[in-house]
């Protein structure tokens, strides 16, 4: 599967597009991805660019709650048992895969420039002036249906309604009732 092609005419940038040169504010300026609608870049009806950061995977990976959790469970980064490999590996494989509605994005970047897997982060978003976008430097394009599938996790994670959660003593009478008839 082809994840990216490259791209080198910034004439070119649609939704999708991996971009460097946008100013993030900060020390190091992350590569970043269109995320404004095709149609209007196409026929000139934006007045700004929407972005959003690209890091790299690994970093992001390592520093997330549920990596440090497993490591936690039993020992350290330097002496992971088994079982924590195991579970690791499902960590990445569910990035990978988008199996849950997050902030992070996984793309493929090895065949580019980057030269590594990286991570849109959806909470680092900016507008960008478009007339700036000439300052841009074309990386490449997220393949279709990638690019679709990136833009609907972007909105089900803007999207999300808050709504109050189950006590700890409601769930746990829930699982003790839904138990017994699931186990065999």
């Amino acid at each position: 599967m082809e994840w990216i092609t490259p791209f080198d005419d910034i004439g070119q940038l649609t939704q999708g597009s991996i971009v460097d040169g946008v100013m993030w504010g900060g020390e190091d300026n992350p590569v970043s991805i269109v995320l404004s609608n095709a149609c209007d870049l196409e026929h000139n009806h934006a007045s700004y660019l929407i972005v959003a950061a690209l890091y790299p995977a690994a970093d992001i990976i390592t520093a997330s709650r549920e990596y440090n959790g497993i490591l936690r469970s039993g020992g350290n980064q330097d002496n992971v048992t088994t079982g924590q490999k195991k579970a690791i590996k499902t960590l990445i494989s569910n990035y990978i895969h988008h199996r849950t509605v997050n902030r992070f994005y996984f793309i493929d970047c090895r065949k580019s420039l980057l030269e590594m897997n990286m991570m849109v982060d959806f909470q680092q978003i900016q507008s960008i002036p478009i007339g700036n976008v000439k300052s841009l430097k074309p990386i490449a394009h997220l393949n279709s249906p990638l690019k679709e599938q990136m833009i609907m996790q972007f909105v089900s994670y803007t999207a999300r309604i808050p709504s109050d959660r189950v006590s700890e003593q409601e769930e746990q009478q829930m699982i003790s009732e839904l138990l017994p008839d699931m186990i065999i």
